[in-house]
């Protein structure tokens, strides 16, 4: 039962990739499947049938094997000239996210610099809870007033608001069960910045 669990996470956990924000009636339509049927999907409750394997991996433009193996991520198919898409790796994952670059146009110019990383934390809910997809901007490393930045320690990722303070740094959670902690320019070198939160993507 394990075995089938963690292979319905990991089939989710790739479907999720390539659902773009608040599309998931929209891609299920373009699928063909019933909404509820692909959220069972997202979800990880149920598994889909070769039928259905086949018309999700059609509506998303990625190869049947990868979808249900993980395996020959960069195959494309079916991708027209004008549908071109960014691949954003995940951070510690051989995994990419796709991107569709007729709707995330903005990112283009910042593809060599953009990671993709899931939370599995409610650290900063509302603003994105466990699941949410974050892009990072890896190339911009300083801590600026009130954006929001994933750090990383002795294995662990830290997602934090940034409050300019005159001792340094405040590093604050949008969920205020979590408590503040202040930094100066000496105890930051502790930490690795990963980059910048650019965007938050849900997989519903």
């Amino acid at each position: 039962m394990t075995g089938k669990k963690e292979n319905l996470v990991q089939f989710s956990e790739r479907l999720k990739s390539l659902v773009p924000t608040g599309s998931g009636r929209d891609f299920a339509k373009k699928a063909g499947i019933g909404y509820s049927t692909v959220h069972n999907y997202l979800q990880a409750v149920s598994s889909p049938t070769l039928e259905n394997l086949v018309l999700l991996a059609k509506a998303a433009n990625v190869s049947v094997e990868w979808l249900a193996t993980g395996k020959g991520f960069a195959e494309l198919v079916n991708v027209a000239p004008n549908n071109r898409v960014l691949e954003v790796p995940f951070i510690n994952n051989e995994n990419c996210l796709l991107l569709d670059l007729s709707i995330f146009i903005d990112f283009q110019t910042k593809a060599k610099e953009l990671a993709a990383l899931r939370v599995d934390t409610d650290v900063m809910h509302p603003t994105f809870s466990p699941g949410s997809v974050l892009l990072i901007d890896q190339s911009q490393k300083q801590l600026r007033e009130g954006k929001v930045v994933v750090l990383h320690k002795e294995g662990n990722y830290l997602y934090k608001r940034i409050q300019v303070v005159s001792e340094g740094y405040c590093l604050g959670s949008d969920n205020s069960k979590y408590t503040a902690m202040f930094v100066n320019e000496e105890s930051l070198s502790s930490f690795e910045v990963l980059g910048e939160v650019l965007a938050v993507l849900s997989h519903l």
